[in-house]
Formats: structure tokens, C-alpha cells, sequence
């Protein structure tokens, strides 16, 4: 068993190596408890009532003003005014203090109504947002507008969630933790790095633009740093938003989440890392432009682009689902991610043009009704199963002018239609080049040059609806195919077969062994025992001086023209538990026994003698020993224990002639006879 499983470890070794290097991605986080999680939502909700209960208090103010809030730290409401309110305005009013090291720490949630902006800036020095068990703070604007800016992309401004009690930024998200959110306002992110923000959802997740009833966010980032958040940055409810030079690492979910009701948003230039979800995830926003970042060593998806909408609309046939559009994904490098480098579900018109993707299992994969997607110009290396997937459910889809290296399969289409190939390079394919599979109608594949040693360059066997007209021009020269049949083929194309065969066969082997265990005879209870009395009776199982008067007898028989008899052998003994409890002499011998039988033969009894009394006291037939104990004593002397021992049973005498009956004078037996001894 130990030597299957060290086997099956071997395999597993040698087919993990034999797979394309990926590069490390990081793990994602494990599954926050039902307990944390109602707890988090709970605080959700209760931020939501506050804002609203503090938003309709601004009618009627006129300066900042300190209002106490139940069951969170208190709110500082900034009215509308001209001039934008600055951080010493906020401490004046009762929202925080300076510390001994030149740092601000607001103690109190801040709220920029409409018409007010509230301007922070590297001047009054770093940022911190009190949070602990007791409360978080946090920097709200409804309908205002806030702007954090930093000195320089060399000297930023640091906002951190800031733990009171242990003089750290706070790590602990189940009792909440400090943000900064605008709800239908303006927020500038210019040269700042915040860190330790945000818990459970998207709009309390760190920094976010949010929309409010009708009225979108504004604003963007730029020359910043969102690390260790829940998400780097959160849009939704926005038009125009402009993510530039933004680095997002470390963080929880996705680096950046683009959500619903995001129109016309544009990343550029960002750098996502390292994070725990999605490095960019962009959700049913239409227009969204992705273009010039790096996306690297995420857990999740590199890029993903999910443009099926929610609603439905009315058409002369009938309804349809209101998908996204227009999104681009653009000359972006993407590296290193856990599940797909590039993925788009749904939506109309997405084009993906001119990315550098590596290291996935999947480089780019469009599916779940994307319809009119663009695949152009790419470059896909080293993915585990696919260069580019297709389908399922995908319509119209362009695969233009795409170069793939050395990923297990170069192009796979399934169940997809109206789909064009052409001008694609693939090199260093395993299994095939191209392959359509499933309903492929009008599916052209032309002018593509394929490379690599595996089953088929194309192979449309499983395509329906296609026919091999439509396949023309092709280059496959630099394609050698396996040939066919052979079971070591099948083991490299599935080598996970050889690791599962040995692990059925383990049970199966474990089985035989136990059964063939169970025929084999079981061993002597007392094996020291049999090999000592073997190695005193050379094999015989009986005394030699038992063993010798067997054989005086024989000779004796066989002067009288008797047969000589084979020397007498015990029987073996038993080896199972039903005969062991047989006498010897009771065991059945196979075929006719050759030997005396055991009754008729002198018998073996271990006698320990014991002599009283005075020496000579005997019965005169044999004499006395050397040495003889006194009256009442044992006698130590060396005594031969094995005393054979007549049968009860008395023969009836054979015939013999006159002279081997004669006793001779001394009493002693004829010379042809043996005289007992001691």
C-alpha cells in the first residue's frame, strides 16, 4: 500500500513538472463566517440610516456643526458654502485632533453636504481615520465634493484606517472599519496613499464613487496608492470616471471593481497586483476603457468584463436582455493570474486589441452571450489548457491576427456561431491547433499558420453545421500529429489517467493480498518448540531411543524374510484448527500406510524416577544405578526420562522353530534378538 501511494506521489510529480511554469498567484482569502458576515451587514444597513438621517439636517444649518449619532461616533455636517473647508475646520468643530506627531486623527465621521467641498490636503500632514470596537470614522460627501491631494507623487499623502487602542492601522474588518465615499458628488484622488479601508461591500469598501438618484459621481484618482482595502477603488452610479497611474495591490477583492451604472470610465496606465479577487473587474457599465495597465499575479481573473444587463427591453420580436456595450480592453500586459487572463461574459461590441497575456489556465475567453466581440492582435503565451476559448454562447465573434505560443490548445470554439479565424499564428500547441466543437454554423477558418505536435493542426470532427469548405489557405507544415492508437498517446494527453488507475487499483491489490493471506496455512502456535524437538530427534518427531527399537524390530522382521519397513515418521501436524484437535494417531493418511501401527509399536512415556529407600531395592530384573538417593530422597543422578513402554495388547505368538525360542543359559534372549536396555 505504501509502495502504491510513494508510486502515485511519483506520477503526480512527474506530470505537475511536465506542465507549462505558471507563474505564482496569490491564494485567495478564506470564506468570511456566517456570525462575521451578518454582523458586517448589520453595520452596512446602519451606515445607510445614518447618512439619510443626516443628510436632511443641512437645510437648516449654516456652519459646521457636531451632531451625535446612536450607535456610531458622532457627525460633523459641512453646509454649503463658497470656500471649501479645510482639515483644521473639521478639529475646530469637534471631528478630530492633532497628534504629537504631526498626524490628524479624526475622531468623528465627517459628511460634505451639497454645494460645500472639503479640501485636504499633505499640508496639515498624514490623515488617520479613528476605528476600533467602539466606532470608525469616515469622510463622506452627498452631493459635494471632496479632494485629497498630496504634495507629489514622490511625497503623498497617507490616509490609513487607524486602530486608537494599539496605535496601528487597523487590520480588523467584522467591527467595521473607517472609508471614504462620495454619493453623487466629486472626489479627486491626486498623489495619495490609503491603505487599511473598508469592509463588506463595495460602497463602504475602501474608497468609492457612488451614484445617488439620478445624480452620478464625478471625479477619478491619479498617482496613488489603494493598498490593503477591501477594494482598491469602487465605481458605480459614475460617468466619467478616470483611474490614471493608479497602482492597487493587496487588497481583499478586486483591485478595482467598475459596477453597475458606470458609464464611460477609463483606466489607464493602472497597475493591479497581488490581489485576492479580480485584478479589474468591470460589471454591467457600459463604455468602460481598459487600456495601457498591468494586471499581475491576481487569484482570480485577470480582467473580467461582465456586460450582461439586468433589464429587458421591448423589440417588434419579441423581448431581449439590455446589454452592455463598447468596452475595450487595449494593449494591456497580463500576467501570472490564478483562473483566466481576460474573460468577457455578455455584452455587444467588446474588443479585445493588442494585450500581452501569459500564465493562465485560460488567456482570453469569451462566452454566456457575448455578441460582436473582437479578438485582435494579441499575444497569448504559456496558458495551461487554452489560448483563446470561445463559447459557450457567443455570437459574431473575430479572431484576427492573434499570435498564441506554446499553451496546451491554440483556438477553441464551442457552441459558438458566426465566427472568422484568420490570420492567427499558433506555435507549440499539445493537443490541436485550432478545434470547433458543438453548433458552429457560417465558422471560417482561413490563412492561419499552426505549429506543434499533438492530434490534429484542425480538427472540426465534433463541429455541426460547419462544413470543410469553409476551411482554406491554411499553413500547417510546421504540425506533426501523434499517430493514432497507441495508450501511451492517450496517457499524454490525459496523464492524470495513470495517477487515477493506480489509485483503483491500490483497493484491488489490497483485496488479493488479504485473500491469498487467508489461504495460506496458518504457522505453528509454538514454532520454538517443533524446531527444538525436530533438532533432538533428527527429524523424526520421536526419541532415538524410541526410533532405534522401531528399527531392531524391523531388522528383526526382515531376518525372518519379513519387508523392511521405511523408517517410522509421525504424522505431520495439523495445520488447521479442525484437525488440530485430532490425535495423531487418529489422523488420516493418505493411501495405504506402509508403517507398523502406532498401537503395536513401543510407545513414548517421559517418566521422572524416583527411587526410595535402600540401595538395591529392585525387582531384580534390572540393575540398580551408581548412584541411588538415600531412604526419603530424590535421586539426582542422570536418569534417561524416555522408558519405553509395551503395549496392553499381546500379539499371539508366529511360529518359529525350536532354536529362536531357546533362552540361553544366562537368561539372556537369542543372539537374534535385541535385549531391552535403559
Amino acid at each position: 500500500m505504501v509502495a502504491g501511494l510513494l508510486a502515485s506521489a511519483a506520477v503526480t510529480t512527474v506530470v505537475l513538472t511536465a506542465l507549462p511554469a505558471r507563474a505564482s498567484s496569490v491564494q485567495p482569502l478564506p470564506p468570511v463566517s456566517s456570525a462575521d458576515a451578518k454582523k458586517q451587514a448589520v453595520l452596512v444597513d446602519a451606515e445607510d440610516i445614518r447618512l439619510r438621517t443626516m443628510f436632511e439636517r443641512f437645510g437648516v444649518l449654516t456652519k459646521p456643526t457636531l451632531v451625535e449619532t446612536a450607535g456610531s461616533l458622532p457627525t460633523v455636517l459641512l453646509p454649503a458654502r463658497a470656500e471649501p473647508y479645510t482639515v483644521a475646520e473639521v478639529i475646530s468643530a469637534g471631528g478630530g485632533r492633532r497628534e504629537v506627531d504631526g498626524a490628524v486623527l479624526f475622531t468623528a465621521n465627517v459628511l460634505v453636504g451639497p454645494q460645500a467641498r472639503l479640501v485636504v490636503s499633505s499640508l496639515a500632514g498624514d490623515l488617520r481615520l479613528a476605528s476600533g470596537p467602539s466606532g470608525f470614522a469616515t469622510v463622506a460627501a452627498w452631493r459635494g465634493a471632496m479632494e485629497f491631494v498630496g504634495a507629489s507623487p514622490d511625497r503623498k499623502l497617507r490616509i490609513v484606517g487607524w486602530d486608537v487602542q494599539n496605535l496601528r492601522p487597523d487590520t480588523t474588518t467584522v467591527d467595521g472599519r473607517s472609508y471614504i465615499r462620495t454619493m453623487g458628488g466629486e472626489l479627486i484622488v491626486r498623489n495619495v496613499d490609503a491603505s487599511s479601508l473598508g469592509f463588506w461591500t463595495g460602497r463602504t469598501g475602501g474608497i468609492a464613487w457612488t451614484g445617488s438618484k439620478g445624480e452620478p459621481s464625478t471625479g477619478g484618482a491619479a498617482d496613488s496608492v489603494f493598498r490593503n482595502n477591501i477594494y482598491g477603488a469602487y465605481i458605480s452610479g459614475s460617468e466619467g470616471i478616470q483611474m490614471i497611474d493608479v497602482r492597487l495591490e493587496d487588497n481583499e477583492r478586486s483591485g478595482l471593481g467598475v459596477h453597475r451604472d458606470a458609464t464611460g470610465t477609463l483606466i489607464s496606465g493602472v497597475t493591479a497586483a497581488r490581489n485576492h479577487g479580480d485584478g479589474m473587474t468591470i460589471d454591467r457599465a457600459s463604455g468602460s476603457r481598459v487600456m495601457r495597465s498591468t494586471v499581475t499575479d491576481n487569484s482570480g481573473d485577470g480582467i473580467t468584463v461582465d456586460g450582461r444587463g439586468l433589464g429587458v427591453v421591448a423589440t417588434a420580436t419579441g423581448v431581449q436582455v439590455n446589454q452592455i456595450k463598447d468596452t475595450l480592453i487595449e494593449s494591456n500586459t497580463v500576467s501570472g493570474n490564478g483562473r483566466y487572463g481576460i474573460r468577457v461574459v455578455g455584452g455587444e461590441n467588446s474588443v479585445v486589441r493588442a494585450n500581452n497575456v501569459s500564465g493562465s489556465q485560460v488567456g482570453i475567453i469569451v462566452k454566456s452571450g457575448a455578441n460582436g466581440t473582437q479578438i485582435t492582435d494579441n499575444k497569448v503565451n504559456g496558458s495551461s489548457e487554452t489560448g483563446i476559448q470561445v463559447g459557450p454562447d457567443a455570437r459574431r465573434t473575430a479572431m484576427v491576427n492573434n499570435t498564441i505560443t506554446e499553451s496546451q490548445r491554440g483556438i477553441v470554439v464551442q457552441d459558438a456561431t458566426t465566427n472568422i479565424l484568420s490570420r492567427n499564428q499558433v506555435t507549440g500547441a499539445k493537443d490541436f491547433a485550432i478545434t470547433i466543437r458543438g453548433q458552429a454554423t457560417d465558422t471560417k477558418i482561413q490563412n492561419n499558420t499552426l505549429a506543434g505536435r499533438g492530434w490534429r493542426a484542425i480538427d472540426i470532427r465534433k463541429a455541426l453545421g460547419m462544413s470543410a469548405r469553409e476551411v482554406r489557405s491554411n499553413n500547417t507544415g510546421g504540425w506533426v500529429s501523434l499517430k493514432p492508437h497507441h495508450w501511451y498517446t492517450l496517457i499524454e494527453q490525459h496523464p492524470a489517467l495513470l495517477v487515477w488507475g493506480l489509485v483503483v487499483l491500490l483497493p484491488v491489490f489490497g483485496w488479493w493480498s488479504r485473500r491469498r493471506a487467508r489461504k495460506r496455512p496458518a504457522s505453528h502456535p509454538y514454532p520454538e518448540s517443533e524446531l527444538l524437538l525436530r533438532r533432538m530427534t533428527d527429524g523424526t518427531m520421536r526419541p532415538r531411543s524410541q526410533q532405534e527399537l522401531i528399527m531392531a524390530a524391523a531388522r528383526d522382521r526382515a531376518a525372518t524374510g519379513d519387508r523392511v519397513p521405511e523408517p517410522v515418521r509421525t504424522v505431520p501436524r495439523s495445520r488447521t484448527p479442525r484437525q488440530y484437535d485430532v490425535p495423531v494417531e487418529q489422523r488420516a493418511v493418505r493411501g495405504p500406510s506402509r508403517h507398523v501401527p502406532v498401537d503395536s509399536e513401543p510407545t513414548l512415556m517421559s517418566l521422572r524416577v524416583q527411587r526410595k529407600g535402600p540401595p538395591g531395592a529392585n525387582d531384580g530384573t534390572h540393575p540398580a544405578p551408581a548412584s541411588v538417593a538415600g531412604p526419603g530422597q530424590e535421586d539426582d543422578s542422570p536418569t534417561d526420562y524416555f522408558t519405553p513402554r509395551m503395549s496392553t495388547q499381546t500379539a499371539p505368538p508366529r511360529p518359529r522353530d525350536a532354536e529362536s525360542h531357546r533362552a540361553s543359559p544366562d537368561g539372556d534372549p537369542p543372539s537374534g534378538r535385541r535385549r531391552w536396555r535403559d
